[in-house]
């Protein structure tokens, strides 16, 4: 009995360990975003649904997930919602994150705010930039950026421009997402936010567009890691050269889900400051602005994920 005993508490010791780690999966959507969240805390979110419903839905599926504690959508673009409306025929959902932003040119988001009304339960809220989400005691995630007043738009950089930008900070690194915010945004957080905009990794906004990742954004963000979130052969060019050379100039490591969705977990405190990435940087000419194809045969993954693994940890700031 002792010995039962003493293998239950093992395991419930593991599971609590394992819980007690933050993990952000970027999901592979093609051309869109979709980003998965799992807290120290047990709870979930999940920021956008990419372009159609079913990659999403096999993602969380194949995690497991019934339950999403947060949906977000950062703005109305279909390549950010047309997949959360099968996440909500789908799953329960228990709060819903949106903008105010109304694109007259786009009816999906309508009935995604529709279905989000309709389910059992399930609040609506619009997060105020400035505030802080109390989606775990242990996790600070602030609102940078967002539309909080109606506003109707046609125009895509408007619409671009009210995302809603969060920043996620655990154990002394932070995650940056930015939805599709370009760069006067970016001007207008760091106007905003003299200091608190260091992360880690960063969630390159418009998929890697030339019109976001400015210079002196990337200056204040530090990041060690970019992710880009694009889809193969895309009709618009993305990643963009620009957007890739300042990211190179600014020492970041890249990695995009053209190879599959990407995943990283920040450690609970005392728990060693080892920064986990699955995933494989880019390589080849990131001058380029076309779709990067690498030989991962010359290039092992494992071989990759080390030396990714070694530049966050010559990297990391002292704590």
């Amino acid at each position: 009995m002792k010995r039962l005993t003493l293998a239950v508490a093992i395991l419930l010791l593991a599971s609590a360990n394992l819980r007690a780690q933050l993990n952000a999966y970027f999901v592979n959507v093609g051309q869109g975003d979709a980003i998965y969240l799992e807290f120290p805390n047990g709870t979930n979110a999940l920021i956008d649904g990419g372009p159609s419903g079913e990659p999403i839905y096999q993602f969380l599926k194949g995690k497991g997930v019934t339950k999403l504690d947060r949906v977000v959508l950062t703005h109305p673009h279909s390549d950010h919602y047309r997949g959360l409306k099968k996440v909500f025929n789908s799953f329960e959902v228990d709060k819903y994150y949106d903008t105010r932003a109304e694109n007259v040119d786009a009816q999906g988001d309508n009935n995604l705010r529709e279905l989000a009304g309709a389910e059992p339960g399930c609040r609506t809220l619009y997060p105020e930039p400035g505030s802080e989400l109390k989606w775990d005691s242990n996790v600070t995630v602030k609102v940078l950026s967002s539309c909080t007043k109606a506003v109707q738009m046609h125009d895509n950089d408007e619409t671009n421009n009210c995302s809603l930008v969060l920043r996620v900070y655990y154990n002394g690194n932070g995650i940056l997402l930015t939805g599709d915010a370009e760069s006067t945004i970016e001007s207008e957080i760091m106007r905003n936010y003299k200091s608190g905009l260091n992360s880690t990794y960063i969630k390159i906004g418009h998929h890697g567009a030339r019109t976001s990742t400015s210079a002196q954004f990337l200056a204040r963000v530090q990041p060690k890691v970019a992710i880009i979130s694009v889809g193969k052969d895309n009709v618009y060019g993305h990643p963009h050269k620009e957007s890739l050379d300042r990211l190179r100039a600014a020492g970041a490591q890249v990695y995009t889900t053209l190879g599959g969705t990407q995943s990283l977990t920040i450690p609970a405190p005392h728990k060693g400051m080892e920064l986990l990435l699955d995933g494989q940087p880019q390589f080849g000419d990131l001058s380029s602005t076309e779709t990067p194809k690498f030989n991962m045969e010359e290039r092992p993954f494992e071989t990759a994920d080390r030396a990714a693994l070694q530049q966050l940890q010559e990297t990391a700031p002292a704590k």
